[in-house]
């Protein structure tokens, strides 16, 4: 597991305990060592609705990126999850948005 890579895994305090993507934003540090049993992550949502309205976004704090559909990242959204509740990888971000996420991540934690 490293910094970048989507993982897919269930929510915490998702009441429906159904797989989403996450985004693992924690230092490969922390998401490699033996002792340490969670990591941090952030949300991937899709942009729109199943009625397929566009869900509300805050331009400083979520990235839209097209993967097989557009979705947002939202970088506000951040927990620590035990690693073991990661199931499987999806994909790895490029540097490029991982940049965008470093930004955003600042900006709502006031760095």
């Amino acid at each position: 597991m490293k910094k970048g890579e989507v993982w897919a895994g269930v929510w915490p305090n998702d009441p429906e305990q159904k797989e989403r993507p996450l985004l693992i934003v924690s230092n490969n540090h922390r998401n490699s060592a033996k002792n340490l049993e969670d990591i941090v992550v952030v949300k991937l949502t899709s942009l729109y609705r199943e009625d397929g309205s566009k869900k509300i976004t805050n331009p400083s704090e979520d990235i839209i990126e097209t993967f097989k559909s557009e979705t947002i990242i939202r970088c506000a959204s951040i927990y620590s999850i035990e690693k073991k509740n990661l199931k499987r990888r999806l994909a790895v971000l490029g540097p490029n948005i991982m940049n965008k996420v470093n930004e955003c991540l600042k900006i709502v934690l006031n760095l």
